[in-house]
């Protein structure tokens, strides 16, 4: 059982990266399989605040058809997706799009956002989510119900 973690990158600090995806996954039991996009190499500037170099531009376009090409995979190897997107002030363009991929590849979305005043409530992506919540622990026992495993949060089973 894997469970992909899409949340906001760009223009995010490493803590909020990287704090969110390490309580899921403390949350969630053993046997179930977390992947973390932002365990690998990561672009986390926003492209407008990059300078405009032709080698910096080559680059920037090169690493983002690796993590396109990568988190597309496994992402379509994935049994659901977890988004998370509380406290988030700016639309995840690489979230979105990870959101749709799973769609297409008929894997179920779990979001996690506030109930109201979160830029990610849209009608689109509340129409295509099996799950919206307003807790990362929500979240994540919405991710084991749709895995269909008796283990609860925090490992109890």
């Amino acid at each position: 059982m894997r469970i992909y973690l899409s949340g906001p990158i760009s223009g995010a600090s490493c803590e909020e990266i990287a704090d969110w995806r390490m309580q899921a996954a403390a949350m969630l039991p053993a046997g179930v399989d977390v992947y973390d996009p932002a365990s690998s190499p990561y672009d986390a500037e926003l492209a407008s605040d990059v300078p405009k170099t032709p080698s910096a531009a080559l680059a920037r376009l090169m690493h983002g058809r690796l993590v396109v090409d990568r988190n597309k995979h496994i992402i379509q190897s994935s049994d659901v997706m977890l988004a998370n997107f509380l406290h988030s002030d700016r639309a995840s363009i690489g979230s979105i799009g990870e959101i749709f991929w799973a769609n297409a590849f008929r894997i179920p979305i779990v979001i996690v956002r506030e109930q109201s005043g979160n830029v990610h409530d849209h009608a689109m992506l509340n129409a295509i989510a099996s799950v919206v919540t307003s807790s990362l622990e929500g979240g994540c026992e919405a991710a084991l119900n749709i895995l269909g495993t008796d283990a609860r949060v925090g490992g109890h089973g």
